[in-house]
């Protein structure tokens, strides 16, 4: 595929002479591609506005604080203009465990997807920057609805039909009484995750990691385990992770907070 994006000169300069191939999997609003060039590293870019959110940006941030951390990409370089955000990253080894779903076995890589978030949630959140706790993603949430940034098309099956401002009240009325704040991806979905063999290899898509309760992660991990692999992986997923008594109500709770984003 010939280059179908204009790109800063900094950004231009490292491509030339690439493929580029569009990424479609997932749901963020950034337009990601596969770049490949025989005898030369493959990297990924990703082509973002700048506004609202600035979620390249974050990315970036989060990316290099887990640089030594975690096995993530390294930033190769990052620019932008008047209306876009440009993040070139290198590639993370293996497949995204959605793309292998049906193609391993579907229990041994719900076992791999707890695995991968015990190792996310090991990470030291003494000195980390970035704040997801529960008072900063409420202000964020409200904000996306004041500024009618709510997808309300897109709402689990058992909101659909609802108004973001009806959400935001049970938001609020629902919110638990405590946080058990980790690192946390902040969207710890099967693409997300890559697997390479019997082990993960990486974790992509970091715009929104940081410190938040545990349960944001292991909400959104059932919620796409039950969309990717089906039911009656749970028991699997929360035993290599570890838990023994999962907290179903708080894992309603955050995926009803991942509604607003």
């Amino acid at each position: 595929m010939s280059l179908s994006e204009k790109t800063p000169p900094s950004i231009e300069k490292l491509l030339a002479g690439y493929d580029w191939d569009r990424i479609t999997i997932g749901e963020s609003s950034a337009r990601t591609y596969r770049l490949r060039r025989a005898r030369r590293p493959t990297f990924y870019l990703k082509i973002d506005g700048r506004f609202p959110t600035g979620a390249l940006r974050e990315e970036k941030d989060v990316l290099e604080w887990l640089s030594g951390r975690l096995p993530v990409a390294s930033v190769v370089a990052f620019d932008g203009d008047a209306d876009n955000d440009y993040l070139l990253m290198s590639e993370v080894p293996g497949s995204n465990a959605a793309d292998l779903a049906g193609r391993m076995n579907n229990a041994a890589l719900a076992t791999l997807l707890g695995r991968g978030l015990q190792m996310l949630h090991r990470v030291d959140i003494a000195n980390c920057p970035f704040d997801r706790s529960l008072d900063k993603e409420i202000q964020l949430a409200r904000s996306n609805v004041d500024q009618g940034l709510v997808h309300e098309w897109d709402f689990d099956e058992i909101r659909r039909g609802k108004k973001a401002e009806e959400l935001l009240v049970d938001l609020l009325l629902l919110r638990p009484d405590s946080e058990d704040l980790v690192f946390a991806h902040g969207d710890y979905c099967l693409p997300n995750v890559m697997i390479d063999g019997e082990r993960v290899s990486g974790f992509v898509d970091l715009s929104r990691a940081g410190v938040s309760d545990r349960y944001r992660d292991i909400a959104l991990a059932v919620r796409s385990m039950r969309s990717n692999l089906g039911e009656g992986f749970d028991s699997i997923f929360f035993f290599a992770y570890g838990l023994a008594e999962p907290d179903f109500k708080k894992i309603e709770y955050y995926q009803l907070l991942d509604e607003f984003f």
